[in-house]
Order: structure tokens, then C-alpha cells, then sequence
């Protein structure tokens, strides 16, 4: 089958060539030392997912809110066309099981106005290639925060920290990049909007933690 998708251009400065040298796509930044709490709520999250609060994501399904997405639409529309079904899914997490990785994060990286979630991708299911379009930041914005005041490339930001240890089988990329054996509290980062996934062909669930906000050097005011 032959599609029509392509993605667009939309990295500041990417290439979009599939064969170039890897350069700094995608980063290891840092890594978080967690309480020992938080790993028996991952344990828990794992276990039950569903008793725990999680919500069960089909990725052709519609997104978590009503964004109005155009991309978004198109985007799900190819997913259809190339293969991807109901049985292909991951889990989400939006109710703050995990306030100290919240805070240890948005306070190293001085991130304001943002939002999290953990994510489970469990064995044979994956995260597949996309980049942000980050149009839920800009409704809570323009719904919440009319008045302050930021640049998509300069002013936003997006962490992601694992919650287990790599397993075999397990990977996370973006651009040309593919990391793996990471530590559960590695701490990643990609470049603005590129192309970035995630896949599971291991034995386990792989879970990481994601917020998505704000680096304000005036607090969004106008100088």
C-alpha cells in the first residue's frame, strides 16, 4: 500500500533526512532519585492500572480532550490507513499519582503553567511516530492564561523521566536518534516538535512520567 502522509517540516533547523549522521535529536539530560514510595505506586499502577485510575488510550481513537487538531485528525486519519486498530493502545495517567516527580521536575527546570501524566506502553504495543503539536498547553493557555505571554520554540518544554528500568526489547527515539538502557529516573528531552516514538517487544511494561509547560524568564510578561 502506498500513502500520501507525509509528515511536515516543522523542527526549526531539522534536516527531515532519514539517512544523516544522528546528532542531538534526542538527549539523556539528567537523572531524578526517587522515594521509595514511588516505586511501590508504580508497582500498583502496573498491577491494576484500571482500579488505579488509568484510562486505556486507543491510539485511533479520539485524543484525551477536544483540541480541534487538524494534524491531529490527519494524523489518526494515516494511522487508519497503514494498519493501526482498536487492539493497539497505551495507558494513561492524569491524576497526580506522582506529585514529587511533578515538583522535582518543574523546579530543576523552572517549568511553570504546565501539565503532566505517567504513561504505561505495555509488551507488543508502542507509542508511534509523531511530533507535538503541544495543542492542549495552548487551549489551557488561551482558556486560563490569556495574558501571559510566550514563544512555542523558545519558551516550551517537555521532560520525560522512566519510571522502570530498560528492558530487552524496549526503545525511545526522536529524529535519527534510538536510546536505550536507560535507569528508572533517566531524564530525556528532544528537540521542538520532532518526530519521536516509543515501542515495547519486550517481556514488560515500560512506564515513564511526562510534563509539559513553560520556562518563563519574566513570567510571561511583556519586557
Amino acid at each position: 500500500m502506498k500513502s500520501k502522509f507525509k509528515f511536515k517540516k516543522v523542527s526549526p533547523g531539522w534536516h527531515y533526512d532519514k539517512f544523516e549522521e544522528p546528532s542531538n535529536e534526542l538527549e539523556k539530560v539528567d537523572r531524578l532519585y526517587y522515594h521509595p514510595d514511588t516505586l511501590t505506586t508504580v508497582n500498583n499502577i502496573i498491577s491494576s492500572p484500571y482500579s488505579e485510575g488509568g484510562i486505556k488510550r486507543v491510539h485511533i481513537g479520539d485524543p484525551a480532550e477536544d483540541v480541534n487538531s487538524s494534524i491531529i485528525n490527519e494524523r489518526v486519519a494515516h494511522m487508519r490507513e497503514v494498519g493501526y486498530d482498536e487492539d493497539k493502545y497505551f495507558i494513561e495517567f492524569i491524576n497526580d499519582k506522582f506529585p514529587e516527580i511533578e515538583k522535582q521536575l518543574s523546579e530543576r527546570y523552572n517549568i511553570s503553567h504546565y501539565h503532566c501524566c505517567a504513561i504505561i506502553v505495555q509488551p507488543g504495543q508502542c507509542m508511534p511516530v509523531h511530533d507535538d503539536t503541544y495543542s492542549y498547553l495552548k487551549k489551557y493557555m488561551n482558556r486560563d492564561y490569556p495574558d501571559v505571554k510566550y514563544d512555542m520554540v523558545k519558551n516550551v518544554r517537555r521532560y520525560l523521566t522512566f519510571l522502570t528500568d530498560w528492558e530487552w526489547g524496549q526503545s525511545l527515539g526522536a529524529g535519527n536518534i534510538i536510546k536505550w538502557q536507560w535507569k528508572m529516573g533517566d531524564i530525556y528531552k528532544w528537540g521542538h516538535r520532532m518526530l519521536h516514538w516509543s515501542s515495547n517487544a519486550s517481556m514488560k511494561p515500560m512506564v515513564f512520567f511526562e510534563i509539559t509547560g513553560l520556562e518563563l524568564n519574566n513570567g510571561g510578561k511583556d519586557e
